[in-house]
């Protein structure tokens, strides 16, 4: 979420190829930005919300990008609570989505019945939470991103492969 004039977003904030889908509104903003920063250009940036309801969760949003042709390649910010980005997993092994997905998952240190930033992040048994986010993100070849700070660094590796 960012506040401000026109012309900061338009310098923040370079066109390109690389959709971002985020359950954070700083975090979008901050990954948009850093992406840009590093010169990854962005298609579109989408924060879906931290509640156990949203308008429009990550399943959806990477169905749209799917289907976009100026997105080749999508970063995902992840939290635990909730079952999208397990949801994003089942979309990748059924054929769904197909292009680059890069994520990376907040609430590594969360034990069960934890909160973690919004209400919809709390974590349940063992659905929800980050190990099994990341587990199962990576079965189905998901680019998942250890550090926060690393994000640039491995959107461009995987662009890189796709040229």
């Amino acid at each position: 979420m960012m506040g401000g004039r026109a012309q900061t977003a338009k310098e923040w904030f370079k066109k390109g190829n690389v959709g971002v889908t985020s359950r954070s509104g700083g975090i979008t903003s901050s990954i948009g930005y850093y992406l840009s920063k590093s010169g990854v250009g962005l298609s579109s940036i989408v924060h879906v919300g931290g509640d156990v309801i949203v308008g429009m969760p990550h399943p959806e949003i990477v169905k749209r990008f799917q289907d976009d042709p100026e997105t080749e390649a999508v970063v995902m910010f992840g939290e635990i609570g909730t079952s999208q980005e397990e949801q994003v997993a089942d979309l990748i092994e059924n054929g769904e989505f197909t292009k680059p997905l890069i994520a990376f998952i907040g609430g590594a240190a969360a034990k069960s019945g934890t909160r973690f930033s919004h209400a919809g992040a709390i974590v349940e048994g063992n659905r929800g939470t980050h190990a099994s986010k990341v587990k199962r993100l990576k079965e189905v070849g998901v680019h998942i991103v250890d550090n926060f700070d690393d994000i640039p660094q491995v959107t461009r590796e995987v662009l890189q492969t796709l040229n």
